[in-house]
């Protein structure tokens, strides 16, 4: 198990039980006691939690993952705006990459419309959405499924993605920032964005509003590492400073058309 592995399960655990024992997690993870305090030695600097004698503690400011179905119905407008937008930079023909996410789903949804496409997924409700549209080549990466998210992550899923090329991908994120950059609640899921953006040759984040100026847990690419950001149009305000960045950032009105 990767580390990034092993971090996430720990902060998991954490949220779940709101504290830990290091024999706990040894036995949990499968690892050394040795390798479990060095773990919470990184997440206590990272100020995640807090070390207490034999395990850890949760720190109170640790945010709390929510479900996807949870998500689902927050910003729906803007959600299909956004993918209506992403929907213009895909051809009859492409092969392309999409993330796990809500707005990434709106995007798979839509893709309806179109024929012959190759599509790497990570996601297995994305998977399920396309192969029941019944037009494109739909591969699914192996890997450990987060009950959350739908999404395939781990050694197994990075591997995997590591024999694969694709001309497009479009991916979501919890947090965009000019400075801290791209970020998301779990650091397993942000190592596989990390793996599909260099098996890309172009790569599209899709985030609404409520994004912006938010950073959290794991750092996955800066602003400047993406081809394009695309948005709504709650987000102009946040526009200027990114443009300033040299960053394209496309705005998509509620009819999907941009601005």
């Amino acid at each position: 198990m990767l580390a990034a592995e092993r971090h996430s399960k720990i902060l998991e655990q954490l949220r779940a039980e709101q504290s830990v024992t290091v024999s706990e997690l040894s036995q949990a993870l499968d690892v050394s006691e040795v390798t479990i305090r060095k773990d919470l030695i990184k997440l206590e600097n990272d100020g995640l939690l807090t070390r207490i004698h034999g395990g850890a503690t949760i720190t109170d400011f640790l945010p709390v993952e929510r479900s996807f179905t949870e998500k689902l119905a927050e910003r729906s407008e803007e959600k299909l705006a956004i993918a209506h937008q992403a929907l213009s930079h895909i051809q009859p023909g492409d092969t392309i990459m999409i993330g796990a996410g809500t707005t990434t789903m709106e995007l798979a949804k839509l893709l309806r419309g179109m024929n012959d496409l190759t599509v790497v997924t990570n996601a297995v409700n994305i998977a399920m959405e396309l192969n029941s549209q019944g037009k494109h080549h739909v591969i699914l990466i192996g890997g450990e499924m987060r009950h959350k998210s739908f999404a395939l992550v781990g050694s197994v899923a990075a591997e995997n993605l590591r024999n694969l090329s694709v001309f497009k991908c479009f991916i979501g994120a919890d947090g965009i920032h000019p400075e801290h950059g791209l970020t998301t609640l779990n650091l397993a899921e942000a190592q596989i964005n990390q793996v599909m953006m260099e098996r890309a040759r172009k790569v599209y984040v899709l985030v609404d509003y409520s994004k912006f100026g938010e950073t959290h847990l794991a750092k996955f690419a800066g602003v400047s590492d993406v081809d394009r950001i695309i948005t709504d149009a709650a987000a102009r305000p946040f526009a200027e400073r990114y443009v300033e960045l040299g960053i394209h950032l496309e705005l998509a009105s509620p009819q999907g058309v941009s601005r």
